[in-house]
């Protein structure tokens, strides 16, 4: 059980740091003069790329 429980918690950083990262490039082009569209594709596929490791790291729920 602790293993799955880290799994979890770990999956969730994951999503978070997803997240934070699509979050961050929103908000960067938003207030940025200048926007390199190179940089935001490489971060909008590093932000995917790190949401479905969030994704596929968290559990399915156990039917009891």
């Amino acid at each position: 059980m602790i293993i799955r429980e880290r799994r979890k918690e770990l999956g969730r950083v994951f999503l978070d740091m997803g997240k934070y990262l699509f979050t961050t490039i929103a908000i960067g082009s938003l207030v940025s003069k200048d926007i390199k569209l190179s940089a935001v594709i490489v971060a909008l596929i590093a932000s995917a790329i790190v949401l479905i490791i969030g994704f596929y790291t968290v559990p399915k729920d156990k039917e009891e």
